[in-house]
């Protein structure tokens, strides 16, 4: 098979494709399959890229051949495993090992993805946290309550195999094609439990609520987990825990895991409305049935859109009580009336982990204080956060954040020099997508786009603890639902390889 690359109008059908075929490569084709599909915008009319599988004798101008599709390993052991986390990195790190034969136990401080939305909605409710089992911690980890992003930098072909395995449990058939794809969270929580069930299945046993406080350790080697003041005894452990799990990330500290301050991002959450965001982006042509809704992303003078949101609402991240934090989330159709996206700017001025976790919390507890002490989030206007003036302003649009915000000056969060940084940011986004400061609502805080610390690894995936290894975003070696997903994979791998 090779890979061939074609340009078609949004309408294109069966036969405009045969049609383009024929007039690049001179050739007709019976059958033929679409692998990828984005968006051309360079010009006034919008066309469709499409990358599409052939099977044909000659070889063609600028083909590639189609890559190997990923087999599991197949290789056979008799291993006690424990993972520490049932997010992207640790399902899919249970997925590798489920048919070798070891004994794989799942640890995951919160819920099953159906408590853990009955946890969620009682905390939109009464404001009660969950510390254990919220839009942080829980089955599935922080992605099944987001946007469902499904994109990545890493040019490991195995990304695709991390795709098709959460279609097989029921995502969209287009996120396999997709340039940008997203499943949603209302569809990504039934994947997550199809996915989770399979595994059962297959022998693996799940642990939910049950936090595991530290790890055992005896002579430079990881011997147990420690549940409740026990220890829990396995030849291996995984740690492949969440970049919100500063408790964890502290204990592992104590018990001797080597632990380094990373980069991290912080900002606010901007709200437009979609209609705004599709115009903008596809002028006459928005609102074509294969567009999906518009999104942006934008960097500029250090400052850049993250985890951007289209038909979407922000919604409360806190994992600790007395913090405030906020995440973008998106329902399959995002069909909502906002556009939400994180506005960060990167820090990277701690050599400790021990205080990049405290600048986080910090930060989150000044939001939490500034909304009013009941997780109301502090919201102010661009404009007025531009001019720094009071929270005066309030347009067309409104923000979704469900628990309230309080309109007040955010500034006193970041102080200056972080604010001002931002302001500047903004302005020049303003440059590159006109109109874009015109109407659009600011929500406090953005802190959790990455993890604040890297667990030091080797080549093997082995911390500087024997039997003890690390993958994942919480370790900071990912950053979302692939390339988690991803890096679990070849955590899991490498286990195998030595063996």
């Amino acid at each position: 098979m090779q890979l061939i690359n074609i340009n078609t109008s949004l309408d294109y059908d069966d036969k405009e494709i045969q049609k383009e075929i024929s007039k690049k490569y001179g050739i007709k084709v019976k059958d033929y399959k679409i692998i990828q599909r984005s968006l051309d915008a360079r010009r006034q009319t919008l066309k469709f890229n499409l990358k599409i599988a052939v099977d044909v004798d000659k070889k063609l101008k600028d083909s590639s051949q189609m890559p190997e599709p990923y087999q599991l390993p197949d290789k056979k052991c008799d291993l006690k495993i424990a993972i520490v986390g049932a997010g992207p990195a640790g399902l899919y790190a249970a997925h590798v090992l489920e048919n070798t034969g070891a004994t794989v136990h799942v640890y995951e401080r919160g819920g099953d993805v159906d408590q853990r939305v009955r946890d969620v909605n009682d905390f939109l409710k009464s404001r009660n946290l969950n510390p254990n089992s919220n839009i942080s911690f829980g089955e599935g980890g922080a992605g099944t309550f987001s946007d469902g992003k499904l994109t990545s930098r890493s040019k490991d072909a195995r990304k695709e195999y991390i795709k098709e395995v959460l279609f097989k449990y029921g995502a969209d058939e287009e996120i396999t094609i997709m340039h940008k794809p997203h499943i949603g969270t209302d569809v990504l929580r039934e994947v997550i439990k199809h996915f989770r069930k399979d595994l059962e299945d297959a022998g693996i046993k799940f642990y939910f609520n049950t936090r595991v406080d530290n790890i055992l350790i005896e002579n430079g080697s990881a011997k147990a987990v420690v549940v409740d003041g026990k220890p829990i005894y396995y030849d291996k452990i995984i740690l492949a825990i969440g970049n919100a799990a500063r408790d964890t990330f502290k204990n592992l500290i104590s018990d001797g895991l080597h632990l380094n301050a990373k980069p991290f991002a912080i900002g606010f959450r901007i709200e437009h409305l979609q209609t705004f965001v599709d115009k903008s982006q596809f002028k006459d042509y928005a609102g074509h049935p294969r567009l999906f809704k518009g999104e942006y992303s934008l960097a500029c003078d250090g400052v850049y859109s993250f985890c951007m949101c289209p038909g979407g609402i922000v919604v409360p991240s806190s994992s600790e009580p007395n913090h405030l934090c906020v995440n973008g989330m998106s329902y399959h159709n995002r069909g909502l009336r906002n556009a939400n996206s994180a506005i960060v700017t990167t820090i990277n001025n701690y050599t400790k982990a021990l205080d990049s976790i405290a600048f986080q919390e910090e930060i989150e507890k000044r939001a939490f204080e500034l909304g009013g002490k009941d997780y109301t989030a502090p919201a102010i206007h661009v404009h007025d956060f531009l001019d720094k003036s009071e929270a005066k302003t309030l347009k067309e649009v409104r923000p979704s954040y469900p628990l309230g915000v309080r309109y007040v000056k955010i500034d006193e969060i970041y102080g200056d020099k972080i604010s001002d940084k931002l302001r500047q940011g903004l302005l020049a986004m303003n440059n590159k997508m006109h109109g874009f400061l015109d109407d659009a609502i600011l929500t406090a805080v953005e802190s959790k786009t990455s993890s604040p610390v890297n667990i030091e690894r080797n080549e093997e995936f082995m911390t500087n603890i024997k039997n003890l290894y690390a993958c994942g975003e919480g370790a900071g070696y990912a950053g979302g639902i692939v390339s988690a997903g991803l890096d679990g994979l070849k955590c899991a791998e490498k286990i195998l390889e030595v063996l």
